[in-house]
């Protein structure tokens, strides 16, 4: 198992990106660039094949690169028509990427960026007269995005707000999944171990799928709070799910009592949900923004709040500690080795 001395986080921003290093029981935050840019809502990608290679998207400035480890950043948008990035993904084997935007649209990249694809029949389904956004100007995103390690062609998407989507066939046609899901879709992940279980979150519960997302089933037991961020897979043991929630959804997050917001974990992917407490406070104000795992230290998670901390846990969520404050609204988090 490598030290905790080997592991480094990329923790995204509503004001850029930083680098963050551990430090005597904690990590140490420094900026890596990007500020101006926007948010940075989906984890930094870091090169399957190139680890200093960093893939970012932005909420204002669309996607850029990094080919030294984020010392220097350049804007690689050809083909990506909206500049408003949501979530971006690499496949595990191809090294293709895969990009969400609002509106609601997907772009495709196989040379590591400098060049976009349109996946422009997402934009057709007679659906999107309906997606929608709670704020002005109402316009949907593709706000999670998830990537079958062995089928390179189903991809699926959630949208914010318009259910899911689903493609089998590399992005060229798209479905919208409504039966048994949610309009105010956050993310949504295909089970690493069992393409056939999806499961997806939202701002009002968990959704399951055991049927390759065909349809889907309310699968919240167990959960308290229902305005959710990621969903994290152990690497591990895959029947073991983690996310954190919110008890209401952002307008509330102002009252006194803040988000009111709980981790949680799952040992039977999905089905149950049991609340984690160790650690935390008994009244968490602020709401998680970012939930995400270690894929070399199984038992490690990371949750990044609006207030500009990240907790974490490094016995599976048995015990929590804060290691960062401080920064920014804390948006997106990669865990990545040197």
């Amino acid at each position: 198992m490598p030290n905790k001395v080997d592991r480094i986080l990329y923790v995204g921003t509503a004001e850029g990106l930083y680098f963050a290093e551990p430090k005597d029981h904690g990590y140490e935050a420094r900026p890596l660039g990007l500020r101006g840019k926007g948010a940075l809502r989906a984890p930094v990608v870091v090169d399957r094949n190139e680890p200093r290679r960093l893939y970012a998207a932005t909420s204002r400035a669309g996607v850029f690169r990094s080919d030294n480890g984020g010392e220097t950043w350049r804007e690689i948008n050809e083909g990506v028509v909206y500049k408003e990035a949501w979530s971006l993904v690499q496949h595990p084997k191809t090294g293709e990427l895969c990009l969400g935007t609002g509106p609601s649209s997907v772009f495709k990249s196989s040379d590591g960026g400098e060049s976009w694809i349109d996946c422009e029949q997402l934009r057709t389904l007679p659906e999107t007269e309906e997606w929608t956004f709670p704020n002005p100007p109402h316009i949907s995103h593709v706000k999670g995005l998830s990537l079958c390690a062995d089928d390179p062609l189903f991809i699926f998407g959630a949208i914010e707000e318009g259910w899911l989507i689903r493609s089998k066939d590399g992005g060229k046609s798209w479905q919208n999944i409504k039966e048994g899901t949610e309009f105010d879709s956050h993310s949504v992940t295909i089970m690493p171990d069992n393409p056939n279980v999806v499961v997806a979150t939202s701002g009002k519960g968990i959704f399951r799928s055991l049927n390759g997302g065909d349809s889907f089933v309310a699968s919240s037991n167990g959960l308290d709070c229902r305005y959710l961020a990621q969903l994290v897979v152990h690497p591990a043991r895959p029947k073991v799910l983690f996310t954190a929630a919110a008890a209401v959804p952002p307008p509330f997050w102002r009252r006194p009592e803040g988000a009111s917001s709980a981790f949680y974990r799952s040992a039977d992917q999905g089905a149950s949900w049991q609340r984690l407490k160790g650690g935390l406070p008994e009244h968490f104000k602020a709401a998680p923004r970012a939930a995400v795992g270690d894929a070399e230290d199984p038992d490690a998670l990371f949750v990044g709040m609006t207030d500009g901390t990240v907790w974490m846990s490094g016995n599976g969520g048995e015990f929590f500690s804060q290691v960062l404050a401080g920064l920014p609204q804390v948006t997106s988090i990669r865990v990545a080795h040197r």
